[in-house]
């Protein structure tokens, strides 16, 4: 029996190494490599120039000039739903710490089921009754307004009993439309101008084992009531999930289906939210050994919802650590990186947002994939430096060097930057945007 074992143990780690060539061959292909290169040179930075004037005409010898870049304009995101949820005061400050330092948008829980537990009893306000990973949404949005962070509200309508519906809905499909029109309206009136994109309906495609009888064309009716309660400018996202890469038909794939159909019906969808959560152990398997989900998979999917000319968020991200040893950490950590370049680099895609920051706060379905890039006790694991790594390092755009020259020009992430000019003891600073589709040009006088 033991000699079987090893045996066993052997033909698994035999497989294993081959599937991780397979992987890795398929990442450093050239055309794939270069495709991400340039897609993330000519959709992700542009051309900036820093005009340099004196009173008199003349550089000063020895000037220095800092350019640091602050801010992305492209959205890294991660739900925000432990926020204040943890049961000490440093580990809600670590919380907090951790996702400023990475993000500049947080999807933020706005779940009928447990926004609205009681009928007309809404859990807005701070000092609403406390409900796990469901903060009230004023404390988050104030949270985000305080650190400059985008909000997303997630989500508007959905069939899922477990975690959207409330045990009070009716179960008559009319009066349950007329429910979702109040609900809809209400969160118009009240957040509408306050955060700016929402997902509409989640998961029209999907089978919930869960799921109760909806109106018919919920999906449509949600939409057009968002066009009525909304602002103008605030924008209605279509959301499903991890289906979208693995149930790929081009034109014939069942989303885009769904999507022109929702559109010659009268609808007006503002984006598109495709998932990516790895809920299946065959799944992630597959895909570390570069069986599913390939770059060209990747590519196909964007090139495919990216001809709406709408902006595509990779809405919700989960990428186990599978198995739950090194050899899960190290692929959980290559694979983040590898699909965040790919997505980033291609032009439709406006948004990445991953989903649970650390292991052990996530539901109990989702906990046994330990998706996280922190562990538990919030030490970071190597997915969360890879991350660091492309958000804070990779792609921002930092440089130091001597003036020569009245013209100062780079080529830099878009983004806000901090301009520092010192010349002796004498320093000029300002702030700067390189924006897309613009004529980025800054002038300073020294």
């Amino acid at each position: 029996m033991k000699k079987i074992v090893i045996f066993l143990g052997l033909c698994l780690m035999a497989f294993s190494t081959f599937g991780q060539g397979r992987y890795d061959s398929l990442w450093s292909n050239a055309a794939v490599e270069q495709r991400i290169q340039q897609g993330i040179e000519k959709n992700r930075k542009g051309d900036a120039t820093i005009l340099i004037t004196t009173k008199n005409g003349k550089l000063p010898k020895n000037a220095k000039i800092e350019v640091q870049q602050l801010t992305h304009d492209f959205q890294f995101g991660s739900n925000i739903f432990m926020l204040n949820g943890y049961q000490k005061p440093k580990q809600n400050k670590r919380y907090e710490d951790v996702f400023k330092s990475l993000f500049n948008t947080a999807c933020v829980p706005f779940y009928w089921k447990t926004l609205e537990p009681e009928e007309g009893k809404l859990r807005y306000v701070a000092g609403s009754k406390e409900i796990y990973r469901r903060p009230p949404p004023d404390v988050v949005l104030d949270f985000c307004e305080k650190n400059s962070i985008t909000p997303k509200g997630h989500t508007l309508v959905w069939d899922n009993v477990t975690h959207a519906n409330p045990e009070w809905m009716p179960k008559d499909t009319a009066i349950m439309q007329q429910k979702i029109n109040q609900r809809i309206s209400q969160l118009g009136k009240r957040y509408g101008d306050r955060v700016k994109t929402w997902d509409v309906v989640n998961e029209l495609l999907s089978y919930h084992a869960t799921a109760i009888q909806m109106p018919d064309n919920y999906g449509l009716k949600a939409f057009q009531q968002f066009s009525k309660s909304f602002p103008k400018t605030t924008r209605g996202f279509i959301n499903e999930t991890t289906s979208v890469w693995t149930n790929y038909h081009r034109e014939y794939s069942p989303y885009n289906l769904l999507i022109e159909n929702t559109q010659l019906k009268g609808a007006k969808i503002d984006g598109i939210g495709l998932q990516f959560h790895f809920f299946s152990e065959p799944l992630h398997y597959d895909v570390v050994a570069g069986k599913s989900i390939t770059p060209q998979t990747v590519f196909d999917v964007l090139d495919l919802y990216g001809k709406y000319k709408l902006p595509i968020h990779i809405s919700e991200i989960t990428i186990p650590t599978l198995p739950n040893n090194e050899t899960g950490l190290q692929n959980q950590a290559k694979m983040t990186r590898n699909f965040y370049r790919i997505w980033f680099s291609h032009e439709a895609v406006e948004a990445i947002v991953w989903w649970n920051v650390s292991d052990g706060t996530a539901v109990a379905g989702e906990d046994k994939w330990r998706g996280g890039f922190l562990n538990e006790d919030l030490s970071p694991k190597p997915s969360y430096h890879a991350l660091n790594d492309l958000i804070n390092k990779e792609w921002k755009t930092t440089f130091t060097k001597t003036i020569d020259s009245n013209n100062v020009t780079f080529r830099g992430f878009y983004g806000e930057y901090l301009v520092k000019i010192t010349v002796g003891k004498k320093l000029v600073e300002t702030k700067f945007l390189v924006k897309k589709g613009q004529k980025n040009e800054l002038s300073i006088e020294i």
